[in-house]
């Protein structure tokens, strides 16, 4: 009876070290996973940032030649406005 006590006690803690084991691989699973994930999230935000570092450099860009633009567009009108006035004289 005594010895029967003993396996199933025997029985018991070697389950319950088998269930602890697994659980604490699962654990560092777990937590290699979460590890794994914010790797990637802190990846993909520093992505974003040069992506929109850049957008911002594109539109500065953009302002920039849209300005230039205005500025030709306004030299060629008033270039055409002096021949139009020097073509009578000729």
């Amino acid at each position: 009876s005594l010895g029967l006590i003993c396996v199933l006690l025997l029985v018991f803690i070697i389950l319950q070290h088998i269930t602890i084991t697994a659980e604490r691989d699962l654990m560092k699973s777990y937590k290699n996973t979460v590890e794994e994930f914010n790797q990637n999230i802190n990846s993909l935000q520093n992505n974003y940032t040069d992506l929109m570092n850049e957008k911002h450099q594109l539109q500065n860009n953009f302002s920039s030649l849209s300005q230039k633009n205005l500025e030709l567009e306004a030299r060629v009108a008033s270039l055409s406005g002096e021949l139009k006035k020097e073509a009578p004289k000729h």
